[in-house]
């Protein structure tokens, strides 16, 4: 079972440090859909991705069930077109659909991505576009996950965060990425292999196209333009 994504309730000030020096949403802007009126931002953190798409869009609709993390959110990243909500996915609705729904690296805390899946697409304006980023992995699932191992790793990042972001950058990272707290949340953590991932989202979403980023997938897909008379998709 995955950790709980409030288990960042005591990380988010660090993540967001972290996040701000390494999060890049090129994925996300360069898949953007031609009508950019509203967005959904599922488990919206600390407003990072939410915050550049305040630029593009009318209106931003941001998920999260921290509200530790939405706090530094809503004092570091407010926009007048951003709407910042505490709330589980699971139990949002919508009567309008959205232009775009987006998600981050939160997929991988779901009870259930196709049941998921199944809500979001509901959601989505006619030709409207999911886009959504989650970890894979390559390690076999009784890979042991002892403490050395996740800072052996950090530690070899070093050398490429140096000559990509500068020292600062990289030690600061480092000093995350070997915190108890993170180390304990990668323990918990569960991901789906990039076979895996393919299979479940290509299931729940035909037709989706595929991005491998080294240790990311990213999933595009459009919404058929046929509607049903509440103006919400026919599947």
């Amino acid at each position: 079972m995955n950790s709980s994504p409030q288990s960042f309730d005591e990380l988010a000030a660090q993540y967001d440090d972290a996040a701000s020096l390494e999060r890049k949403h090129d994925f996300f802007v360069e898949h953007l859909p031609l009508k950019k009126d509203s967005v959904l931002d599922v488990g919206c953190g600390t407003g990072l991705l939410s915050h550049e798409l305040s630029r593009h869009f009318r209106s931003v609709v941001a998920l999260d069930i921290s509200e530790p993390m939405l706090a530094i959110a809503r004092k570091k990243r407010s926009a007048p077109n951003i709407d910042y909500r505490l709330c589980n996915v699971d139990d949002f609705s919508s009567e309008t659909g959205f232009d775009a729904i987006v998600s981050h690296t939160m997929f991988h805390h779901l009870p259930s991505v196709p049941v998921t899946l199944a809500r979001l697409k509901q959601w989505l304006a006619p030709q409207g576009r999911l886009l959504a980023v989650d970890c894979v992995t390559r390690l076999p699932e009784r890979m042991p996950r002892w403490t050395a191992l996740y800072r052996a790793h950090a530690t070899v990042q070093v050398v490429p965060d140096i000559l990509q972001r500068g020292p600062h950058a990289a030690w600061a990272l480092l000093r995350f990425r070997t915190s108890r707290g993170w180390i304990a949340h990668l323990q918990s953590d569960r991901y789906f292999s990039s076979t895996q991932f393919r299979e479940i989202y290509s299931a729940s979403l035909p037709g989706a196209q595929f991005t491998r980023m080294r240790t990311f997938m990213g999933v595009v897909w459009t919404a058929p333009a046929k509607s049903g008379p509440n103006g919400r998709q026919v599947f």
